[in-house]
């Protein structure tokens, strides 16, 4: 997900627009698409005056044909802090500028990825969702309506590949985010920390530091929230440097752990983390994820893994409890090559239409505008899933620390929804959440004491099934 080193946050822009080509994978700053020099419109107003009776009939007609759109419609999603502080209300007053004869009800749930999987079970899930990350990219069709080609959409859109069956698109993205760590900067500077950590036992070696010279938890699991854990995914492919780690792992026909690689530098982490009590909170299994945001801002908890897309969350509750936002910090997850270090790019929640909505014209209309015009991704701090757009000033950090952020490239046509395949069938699943997850089943044995041989075994598991699928699949 993102591609060479950098060092102006122009720079940084420019890359993502490069990598555009290869990854066909933002919301756009509309002034800087209305904006034009004096000159330029100077010399265009005698066309503007000529033209402005056919705008305004055009104008009138979209507006006409935006009222016809009515009907109730139910948008379903993982935000729930955004349901309870208005955020999601306000947000359509924009559309309802729009589109003013529909109405939109929102329904939040904390464990969205179960919930939603359990509604989807029957026609009733909606009119509009997060897109469900566990769902077969195959499967895309059974549940959701296109929203066009992808040859086109491709043009506009970051991230559509894992969201595309047979070239229709059926998911657009709400956002994105870089992969890295979050950070309290003044409880890392009071434990004496003055660098951040450019290797993963450097960083070990920081939350140590944290442990013995602040009362802080250096790192909060937030295990209760099983969604949590799988943010760790989200750095695998920075750790790799290499934007098509995961096709070569087809094509290379590798393992999935490799002793010093991608999957081990952060599994291995997060294994040692986790076995060791004096690192974490003392009991995983009553984390809080609403609460850890103001113990967060408080310096009560030092360190998170966390895509970029919380920072806007725990500087607003930084500012509710009169703390300094400024002290929310962000960083690439320490793994150096050749002296390197490298973060990705990817989507958050992509958003989807239910193919058996009543009002599906009107979910359409919803689901495009929240995704183009809605202004969400700015709002969160989060990278525009619409090309071209500016990046936030929240992955400044990024740029002070050299960071080679990259766009991960899509994968031969020929292996389209192969990774998403073998990793559903073996069960595998890098990014799933079942509780038998080799994610979940390192968490455990590292909590109960097992030690780096019941790391390794997993490890093998891990291969042997990987490896065995991926095998039958692609023969």
């Amino acid at each position: 997900m993102n591609s060479q080193m950098k060092k102006t946050a122009a720079a940084t822009v420019a890359v993502l627009m490069v990598c555009s080509v290869f990854a066909g994978c933002g919301n756009t700053d509309n002034s800087a698409s209305t904006t034009t020099t004096a000159a330029t419109t100077t010399a265009k107003s005698a066309d503007a005056n000529a033209d402005s009776n056919d705008n305004a009939a055009d104008t009138t007609a979209a507006t006409e044909a935006n009222a016809e759109l009515s009907g109730t419609i139910k948008v379903l999603h993982h935000r729930t802090d955004r349901d309870q502080d208005g955020t999601m209300a306000k947000l359509t007053e924009g559309f309802n500028a729009l589109y003013p004869n529909v109405k939109v009800e929102y329904q939040s749930f904390t464990n969205y990825a179960d919930d939603i999987a359990t509604m989807m079970q029957s026609d009733n899930y909606g009119d509009v969702v997060m897109t469900p990350q566990a769902l077969k990219q195959a499967d895309l069709p059974n549940f959701f309506a296109s929203f066009g080609s992808y040859d086109e959409l491709s043009k506009d859109f970051y991230w559509l590949e894992n969201y595309s069956v047979d070239g229709s698109v059926y998911a657009l993205p709400t956002g994105g985010t870089a992969s890295g760590i979050l950070y309290n900067k003044k409880v890392w500077a009071d434990a004496g920390i003055t660098s951040l950590p450019s290797t993963t036992d450097e960083f070990l070696s920081c939350l140590k530091q944290i442990k013995e010279n602040t009362s802080a938890i250096p790192y909060y699991t937030n295990y209760n929230a099983g969604w949590c854990i799988t943010q760790w995914q989200s750095l695998v492919v920075g750790a790799s440097g290499d934007p098509d780690f995961n096709t070569k792992l087809l094509t290379e026909k590798t393992d999935i752990f490799t002793k010093g690689g991608a999957y081990d530098a952060v599994y291995g982490t997060l294994f040692d983390i986790y076995a060791d009590p004096d690192l974490h909170e003392e009991d995983p299994m009553t984390t809080d994820w609403e609460g850890c945001k103001p113990a967060f801002a408080q310096g009560k908890i030092a360190t998170m893994v966390l895509g970029s897309w919380a920072i806007s969350q725990f500087q607003e509750a930084a500012v509710q409890v009169g703390t300094d936002p400024a002290d929310v910090g962000y960083m690439p997850f320490p793994n150096s090559i050749d002296g390197k270090i490298y973060s990705v790019s990817s989507n958050d929640y992509m958003m989807s239409v239910n193919k058996n909505s009543a009002n599906l014209d009107a979910a359409m209309a919803y689901a495009r505008w929240f995704c183009t015009d809605s202004g969400f991704a700015q709002n969160e701090g989060e990278i525009s899933g619409l090309k071209g757009a500016p990046m936030p000033e929240t992955l400044s950090s990024f740029e002070e620390l050299g960071v080679e952020l990259f766009v991960e490239n899509p994968c031969p046509d020929e292996l389209t929804g192969k990774f998403d395949e073998i990793a559903k069938a073996s069960e595998v699943d890098p990014w799933g959440d079942a509780s038998t997850n080799f994610k979940f089943r390192m968490a455990e044995a590292a909590f109960q004491g097992k030690g780096r041989t019941a790391y390794d075994e997993i490890v093998a598991d891990v291969n042997a099934a990987w490896n065995s699928t991926r095998d039958s699949i692609l023969g």
